[in-house]
Protein backbone atom coordinates (compact mmCIF):
# COMPACT_ATOMS: atom_id res chain seq x y z
CA UNK A 1 0.00 0.00 0.00
CA UNK A 2 1.33 3.12 -0.89
CA UNK A 3 2.01 5.93 1.46
CA UNK A 4 -1.30 7.53 2.49
CA UNK A 5 -1.61 11.49 2.57
CA UNK A 6 -3.28 12.54 6.66
CA UNK A 7 -5.74 15.15 6.63
CA UNK A 8 -8.04 15.43 9.44
CA UNK A 9 -11.67 15.45 8.99
CA UNK A 10 -13.72 18.75 10.20
CA UNK A 11 -13.58 18.18 13.74
CA UNK A 12 -15.74 19.42 16.41
CA UNK A 13 -13.55 19.85 19.56
CA UNK A 14 -13.90 19.40 23.57
CA UNK A 15 -12.18 19.34 27.14
CA UNK A 16 -13.05 16.96 29.32
CA UNK A 17 -11.77 16.89 33.19
CA UNK A 18 -8.33 15.20 34.00
CA UNK A 19 -10.37 12.59 35.97
CA UNK A 20 -13.36 11.88 33.62
CA UNK A 21 -14.45 8.41 32.81
CA UNK A 22 -14.61 7.98 29.01
CA UNK A 23 -16.26 5.08 26.82
CA UNK A 24 -16.28 4.88 23.02
CA UNK A 25 -18.10 2.27 21.41
CA UNK A 26 -19.35 1.50 18.13
CA UNK A 27 -20.61 -0.89 15.18
CA UNK A 28 -24.01 -2.10 16.88
CA UNK A 29 -25.74 -2.40 13.58
CA UNK A 30 -28.98 -2.48 15.50
CA UNK A 31 -31.06 -4.65 12.77
CA UNK A 32 -33.90 -3.28 10.82
CA UNK A 33 -35.15 -6.79 10.21
CA UNK A 34 -37.59 -7.45 13.24
CA UNK A 35 -36.00 -11.00 13.95
CA UNK A 36 -35.06 -12.46 17.02
CA UNK A 37 -31.58 -11.83 16.53
CA UNK A 38 -31.99 -8.18 15.74
CA UNK A 39 -34.24 -7.77 19.34
CA UNK A 40 -31.59 -10.03 21.21
CA UNK A 41 -28.98 -7.17 20.02
CA UNK A 42 -31.27 -4.22 20.87
CA UNK A 43 -31.51 -5.58 24.51
CA UNK A 44 -28.03 -6.04 25.37
CA UNK A 45 -27.40 -2.55 23.68
CA UNK A 46 -29.50 -1.27 26.09
CA UNK A 47 -28.48 -3.48 28.91
CA UNK A 48 -24.21 -2.16 27.95
CA UNK A 49 -26.08 1.35 28.12
CA UNK A 50 -28.04 0.75 31.88
CA UNK A 51 -24.85 -0.96 33.49
CA UNK A 52 -23.10 2.58 32.82
CA UNK A 53 -24.42 4.56 35.01
CA UNK A 54 -22.97 6.25 37.61
CA UNK A 55 -19.35 4.64 35.71
CA UNK A 56 -18.79 7.21 33.19
CA UNK A 57 -19.06 10.91 32.74
CA UNK A 58 -18.60 11.15 28.54
CA UNK A 59 -20.34 8.10 26.43
CA UNK A 60 -18.50 8.61 22.31
CA UNK A 61 -20.67 6.87 20.16
CA UNK A 62 -18.45 5.83 17.45
CA UNK A 63 -21.31 4.97 14.60
CA UNK A 64 -22.82 2.58 12.91
CA UNK A 65 -24.97 1.86 16.60
CA UNK A 66 -28.04 1.10 13.75
CA UNK A 67 -27.73 -0.81 10.52
CA UNK A 68 -29.81 1.97 8.99
CA UNK A 69 -31.30 5.50 11.25
CA UNK A 70 -33.23 7.64 9.14
CA UNK A 71 -35.12 10.57 11.69
CA UNK A 72 -38.59 11.88 10.56
CA UNK A 73 -40.13 14.27 11.79
CA UNK A 74 -43.03 13.00 13.49
CA UNK A 75 -41.95 8.61 13.12
CA UNK A 76 -38.65 6.33 14.95
CA UNK A 77 -38.77 2.79 14.64
CA UNK A 78 -40.54 1.44 17.79
CA UNK A 79 -37.66 -1.63 17.69
CA UNK A 80 -34.75 1.28 18.92
CA UNK A 81 -36.88 2.73 22.32
CA UNK A 82 -35.15 0.54 24.89
CA UNK A 83 -31.52 2.09 23.45
CA UNK A 84 -32.57 5.47 22.47
CA UNK A 85 -34.35 5.26 26.63
CA UNK A 86 -30.79 4.31 27.83
CA UNK A 87 -29.12 7.38 26.01
CA UNK A 88 -31.30 9.98 27.41
CA UNK A 89 -31.23 8.58 31.08
CA UNK A 90 -27.37 9.10 30.88
CA UNK A 91 -27.19 12.28 28.98
CA UNK A 92 -30.36 13.54 31.78
CA UNK A 93 -28.22 12.55 34.51
CA UNK A 94 -25.19 14.84 33.45
CA UNK A 95 -23.20 12.69 31.26
CA UNK A 96 -21.47 14.31 27.83
CA UNK A 97 -22.98 12.22 25.32
CA UNK A 98 -21.49 12.40 21.63
CA UNK A 99 -22.71 10.58 18.56
CA UNK A 100 -19.97 10.56 15.58
CA UNK A 101 -21.84 9.71 12.41
CA UNK A 102 -20.69 6.29 10.67
CA UNK A 103 -21.51 5.11 7.37
CA UNK A 104 -24.68 3.39 7.79
CA UNK A 105 -26.28 6.15 10.24
CA UNK A 106 -25.42 10.12 9.40
CA UNK A 107 -29.14 10.55 9.09
CA UNK A 108 -29.61 11.94 12.93
CA UNK A 109 -31.75 15.07 13.75
CA UNK A 110 -33.22 16.70 16.14
CA UNK A 111 -34.05 13.53 18.48
CA UNK A 112 -30.94 12.80 19.35
CA UNK A 113 -29.73 16.61 19.44
CA UNK A 114 -32.94 18.36 21.27
CA UNK A 115 -34.84 15.12 22.69
CA UNK A 116 -31.94 12.93 23.52
CA UNK A 117 -29.57 15.28 24.43
CA UNK A 118 -26.85 13.86 22.40
CA UNK A 119 -24.44 16.35 20.67
CA UNK A 120 -23.95 14.90 16.58
CA UNK A 121 -20.73 15.29 15.07
CA UNK A 122 -20.44 14.85 11.35
CA UNK A 123 -17.21 13.95 10.84
CA UNK A 124 -14.90 13.52 13.98
CA UNK A 125 -14.31 14.20 17.67
CA UNK A 126 -11.18 16.14 19.44
CA UNK A 127 -11.20 15.48 22.92
CA UNK A 128 -8.28 17.69 25.26
CA UNK A 129 -8.06 15.97 28.49
CA UNK A 130 -6.70 18.45 31.07
CA UNK A 131 -3.83 16.70 32.60
CA UNK A 132 -0.03 17.65 32.20
CA UNK A 133 0.44 17.77 29.82
CA UNK A 134 -2.73 17.58 27.61
CA UNK A 135 -4.04 14.47 26.47
CA UNK A 136 -5.37 14.83 22.75
CA UNK A 137 -7.22 12.76 21.18
CA UNK A 138 -9.11 11.86 17.66
CA UNK A 139 -11.82 9.96 17.56
CA UNK A 140 -13.79 8.79 14.29
CA UNK A 141 -15.86 6.28 12.55
CA UNK A 142 -12.87 5.65 9.84
CA UNK A 143 -14.81 5.34 6.49
CA UNK A 144 -13.37 7.04 3.57
CA UNK A 145 -10.29 8.59 5.48
CA UNK A 146 -7.11 8.48 3.58
CA UNK A 147 -6.59 7.87 -0.37
CA UNK A 148 -8.50 5.51 -2.27
CA UNK A 149 -12.06 4.26 -2.45
CA UNK A 150 -12.90 7.36 -4.27
CA UNK A 151 -16.50 5.61 -5.65
CA UNK A 152 -17.15 5.13 -1.60
CA UNK A 153 -16.16 9.04 -0.91
CA UNK A 154 -18.56 10.04 -3.79
CA UNK A 155 -21.66 8.00 -2.49
CA UNK A 156 -21.18 9.56 0.33
CA UNK A 157 -21.29 13.05 -0.68
CA UNK A 158 -24.42 12.45 -2.44
CA UNK A 159 -26.08 10.59 0.46
CA UNK A 160 -25.47 13.46 2.54
CA UNK A 161 -26.77 16.25 0.46
CA UNK A 162 -29.36 18.08 1.88
CA UNK A 163 -31.73 17.53 -1.42
CA UNK A 164 -31.49 13.96 -1.58
CA UNK A 165 -32.77 13.73 2.42
CA UNK A 166 -35.48 16.28 1.75
CA UNK A 167 -36.71 13.60 -1.48
CA UNK A 168 -35.77 10.71 0.87
CA UNK A 169 -38.58 12.04 3.61
CA UNK A 170 -41.31 12.16 1.51
CA UNK A 171 -41.19 8.33 1.27
CA UNK A 172 -44.00 7.04 3.27
CA UNK A 173 -41.35 5.11 6.46
CA UNK A 174 -42.23 1.53 5.37
CA UNK A 175 -40.97 2.12 1.46
CA UNK A 176 -38.42 4.03 3.43
CA UNK A 177 -37.10 1.22 5.77
CA UNK A 178 -37.89 -1.53 2.79
CA UNK A 179 -35.19 0.22 0.54
CA UNK A 180 -32.69 0.62 3.84
CA UNK A 181 -33.17 -3.07 3.81
CA UNK A 182 -31.96 -4.18 0.43
CA UNK A 183 -28.99 -1.16 0.77
CA UNK A 184 -27.70 -2.62 3.69
CA UNK A 185 -27.77 -6.07 2.69
CA UNK A 186 -25.61 -4.83 -0.53
CA UNK A 187 -23.22 -2.90 1.84
CA UNK A 188 -22.68 -5.89 4.21
CA UNK A 189 -21.35 -7.85 1.07
CA UNK A 190 -19.30 -4.95 0.03
CA UNK A 191 -17.62 -4.72 3.58
CA UNK A 192 -17.40 -8.59 3.78
CA UNK A 193 -15.13 -8.77 0.45
CA UNK A 194 -13.09 -5.40 1.57
CA UNK A 195 -12.95 -6.43 4.87
CA UNK A 196 -8.63 -7.01 5.28
CA UNK A 197 -8.21 -4.10 3.07
CA UNK A 198 -10.26 -2.01 5.70
CA UNK A 199 -8.35 -3.13 8.52
CA UNK A 200 -4.84 -2.23 7.02
CA UNK A 201 -6.13 1.11 5.87
CA UNK A 202 -7.75 2.22 9.38
CA UNK A 203 -4.38 1.12 10.49
CA UNK A 204 -2.23 3.48 8.01
CA UNK A 205 -4.19 6.12 8.25
CA UNK A 206 -3.98 6.27 12.40
CA UNK A 207 -0.29 5.80 11.77
CA UNK A 208 -0.25 8.65 8.99
CA UNK A 209 -2.54 11.09 11.32
CA UNK A 210 -0.23 10.67 14.22
CA UNK A 211 2.72 11.35 12.31
CA UNK A 212 1.02 14.41 10.60
CA UNK A 213 -0.41 16.35 13.60
CA UNK A 214 2.36 16.03 16.59
CA UNK A 215 -0.25 17.42 19.21
CA UNK A 216 -2.32 14.17 19.01
CA UNK A 217 -1.52 11.71 21.28
CA UNK A 218 -4.11 9.36 20.20
CA UNK A 219 -5.91 7.98 17.13
CA UNK A 220 -9.07 6.61 18.28
CA UNK A 221 -11.38 5.08 14.75
CA UNK A 222 -14.05 2.78 14.68
CA UNK A 223 -15.47 0.66 10.97
CA UNK A 224 -13.21 -2.30 11.02
CA UNK A 225 -15.07 -4.44 13.18
CA UNK A 226 -11.46 -5.59 14.52
CA UNK A 227 -10.53 -4.38 17.99
CA UNK A 228 -6.75 -2.72 18.13
CA UNK A 229 -4.34 -1.21 20.57
CA UNK A 230 -1.25 -0.58 19.47
CA UNK A 231 1.81 1.81 20.56
CA UNK A 232 3.29 3.55 17.49
CA UNK A 233 6.24 5.84 18.10
CA UNK A 234 4.41 8.59 17.25
CA UNK A 235 1.48 7.33 19.27
CA UNK A 236 -1.58 5.30 20.30
CA UNK A 237 -3.99 4.22 17.83
CA UNK A 238 -6.97 1.93 19.10
CA UNK A 239 -10.49 0.27 17.88
CA UNK A 240 -13.12 -0.53 19.95
CA UNK A 241 -13.92 -3.61 17.63
CA UNK A 242 -17.04 -5.72 16.46
CA UNK A 243 -19.70 -5.35 19.03
CA UNK A 244 -21.91 -7.55 17.38
CA UNK A 245 -20.09 -10.71 18.30
CA UNK A 246 -17.94 -9.58 20.94
CA UNK A 247 -19.15 -6.61 22.55
CA UNK A 248 -16.17 -4.93 23.16
CA UNK A 249 -15.89 -0.84 23.84
CA UNK A 250 -12.76 1.13 25.16
CA UNK A 251 -12.25 2.85 28.58
CA UNK A 252 -10.04 5.76 28.71
CA UNK A 253 -10.49 6.37 32.34
CA UNK A 254 -6.88 8.63 33.25
CA UNK A 255 -4.28 10.16 31.07
CA UNK A 256 -2.57 7.78 28.66
CA UNK A 257 -4.43 4.83 30.32
CA UNK A 258 -6.68 2.78 27.83
CA UNK A 259 -8.29 -0.44 28.09
CA UNK A 260 -10.09 -3.06 25.39
CA UNK A 261 -13.30 -4.33 27.49
CA UNK A 262 -15.84 -7.05 26.60
CA UNK A 263 -19.63 -6.40 28.15
CA UNK A 264 -20.82 -9.54 29.73
CA UNK A 265 -24.67 -9.41 30.52
CA UNK A 266 -26.65 -11.18 32.25
CA UNK A 267 -28.83 -13.52 30.75
CA UNK A 268 -31.73 -11.77 28.86
CA UNK A 269 -35.36 -12.75 29.57
CA UNK A 270 -37.97 -11.84 27.25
Amino acid sequence: MGKIKAKIPSYAETTIARDARVIFFSDAHLGIEDSEESRLNSKRVAAFLDSLRGKVDVLVILGDLFDFYFEYKSVFPARYLKVLAGIETLSSSGVSCYYVAGNHDFWLGELFNSTLGVELVPDSLILNRESNPKERVLAAHGDGLGEGDIGYKILKKILRNRLLILLFRLLHPDWGYALARITSRTSRKYTINHQPARIEACTEVARSLLTAYEDLDTVILAHTHQSEHRQFDQGRYLNPGNWLTHFSYIVWNAPGEYELKNFHYPPLQE
